[in-house]
């Protein structure tokens, strides 16, 4: 006997009703479990824990203690290119002209080493030089400020260079297989995470506030022969605007 067309035209409708609540129950998992253990990471000063999952902290002692909390908005993906392999190479290329511009700095104060030592005697007794030693205090000058703005500008390229570092390394983190993250290139996705919660602040009543968590994952391409991909990491928050 077949079925009335009735049943047939109820039930899709159920179905879809069951497949949305099932979304709706199912929705922000992941960003779900991780909040949950970032929120009693920082209650309870786990730093151990939340250095695996986060570069930031919700400190109970300033923020106060998220009591609960629910997730109202995960914002939309962007992912730009890492520049950790790029900038390995700008790292390298500096430090590799800060040798040899050391070299030559070398090459000159030996060559005139018994100048530069009473040089250093005038200057630290603010007596002024002529003729032979007035030439090299002029030069040994010019080296010292040379030198300094080398190290300054190895420090940058050092700073730049390994600024995404810290979350490439919580993200792809694996203590089994460990591998150099700048050796690869990559992705680094970004989104942001709305999340009201009741926090009871270190002096004071329970209030509601609502955060802007921004999280961040980066993925390697071809590593040993296939991409990998890591996982999400909280690098920033900020209050919502009222």
């Amino acid at each position: 006997m077949s079925r009335p067309n009735t049943f047939r035209v109820l039930t899709f409708p159920v179905l879809m009703l069951i497949v949305v609540i099932m979304t709706a129950c199912g929705g922000n998992t992941d960003e779900q479990t991780l909040f949950n253990k970032y929120f009693m990471s920082s209650k309870i000063a786990d730093n151990l824990t939340l250095g695996n999952i986060a570069t930031v902290s919700f400190d109970p002692t300033t923020e106060g203690q998220m009591l609960s909390f629910s997730i109202k908005l995960v914002g939309e993906e962007k992912s730009a290119p890492l520049m950790l392999k790029a900038g390995a190479e700008e790292i390298r290329r500096a430090v590799a002209a800060e040798s040899e511009f050391t070299k030559s700095k070398k090459t000159f104060q030996d060559a005139n080493d018994a100048a530069i030592e009473r040089i250093l005697k005038a200057e630290g007794k603010s007596q002024k030089l002529t003729g032979k030693d007035l030439e090299i205090q002029k030069a040994w000058t010019k080296w010292r400020d040379d030198a300094k703005a080398m190290s300054q500008k190895v420090s940058e390229v050092r700073k730049r260079g390994n600024e995404q570092r810290p979350v490439v390394e919580i993200s792809i983190l694996d203590q089994r297989n460990p591998i150099d993250v700048s050796a690869y290139d990559g992705e680094m996705t970004t989104k942001d995470v709305t999340i009201e919660g009741r926090v009871k602040p270190p002096t004071g009543d329970t209030a509601v506030r609502t955060y802007i968590f921004t999280m961040q994952r980066a993925s390697l391409k071809n590593v040993n022969g296939k991409d990998q991909v890591g996982r999400w990491v909280i690098t920033g928050r900020r209050e919502a605007e009222k």
